[in-house]
């Protein structure tokens, strides 16, 4: 018996092994994931298939195409659900309460890659795997960024109005903000660990390009 079998069924219940429908699909599709994430974060997606994404999930095949229409979106539900939890760290609110702009600042960046850097599987799958994939994920990624400049956006009027910056960025700036961090966390985890400044100095480092970027803008003509 698989661990897809049933046991028994009841007609109309919609009960199976005892679980409610739901439920049991929940369970599948949270062990998708998690396999997802440790084969896309690691062999990446390319070399990895829906066979061994439900192999690795104890799930089978026919139970991974009724939660999903294929592997791309599988890649496409495991993305998006990364780049929430980095969205939830950004709007958790708190940081503004610090008591300069770099504490401040460095508050915020150690929340929104405290995720990735933790567990280098998910910054792989955001900024690696899910890149150029296919148009539909690509629009789905220029979304992604434009939700967490806004984030950003909302974050810096918050410390705008604790007095530690005069004026909040906006809008581009935000963006190439999101940009260089990204670029920044992609040459970390192409680069041998032996080689890594470490994580608190990475941190530090992010903090200050970004104090500088939201400092007083120069004359322009």
């Amino acid at each position: 018996m698989t661990a897809d079998s049933p046991a028994h069924s009841q007609a109309g219940s919609g009960l199976w092994h005892g679980t409610a429908r739901n439920a049991r699909d929940e369970q599948r599709r949270r062990r998708l994931l998690e396999a997802a994430l440790e084969l896309h974060g690691t062999l990446g997606y390319g070399s990895t298939t829906v066979q061994t994404v439900c192999k690795l999930a104890k799930v089978s095949t026919r139970s991974f195409y009724e939660l999903y229409a294929d592997h791309e979106e599988l890649l496409t539900r495991l993305y998006l659900e990364l780049n929430d939890e980095v969205l939830a760290t950004i709007n958790g609110g708190g940081i503004e309460h610090a008591p300069d702009l770099f504490t401040a600042v460095r508050s915020l960046v150690s929340a929104a890659l405290g995720p990735m850097l933790a567990d280098e599987r998910k910054a792989r799958v955001m900024e690696i795997e899910a890149v150029g994939v296919s148009a539909a994920l690509e629009q789905q990624r220029r979304a992604t960024i434009r939700r967490l400049a806004v984030a950003v956006d909302t974050a810096f009027d918050a410390f705008a109005d604790a007095g530690l910056v005069e004026s909040a960025p906006k809008g581009l700036s935000s963006l190439i903000l999101i940009g260089g961090i990204t670029e920044a966390l992609v040459q970390r985890v192409l680069t041998e660990p032996s080689h890594r400044e470490p994580t608190r100095e990475f941190i530090d480092e992010v903090a200050r390009v970004i104090v500088l970027m939201t400092g007083p803008a120069p004359d322009t003509p």
